[in-house]
């Protein structure tokens, strides 16, 4: 009896290792996607935030250099 009773308890203790494996991988998996999603949102926002600043430099730029030529007619 007391053989059976510790096969028991031996299996559910098997059993729930596992079910704790399975759900730690599971945790583990979720964090690397929603971490790797959320670099890959940044960096979207970064890149996107410097096209524009680049943007706003060219334009700065062109407007002094439109400044010059219309000084350099006149």
């Amino acid at each position: 009896m007391a053989n059976a009773l510790a096969a028991s308890h031996d299996a559910h203790v098997v059993r729930i290792d596992a079910r704790e494996d399975a759900i730690t991988n599971d945790v583990k998996q979720w964090l690397t996607t929603v971490v790797d999603d959320m670099h890959e949102r940044e960096e979207l926002r970064r890149n996107r935030t410097r096209v524009i600043e680049i943007n706003h430099l060219i334009d700065h730029l062109r407007d002094d250099v439109e400044n010059v030529e219309s000084m350099t007619q006149d």
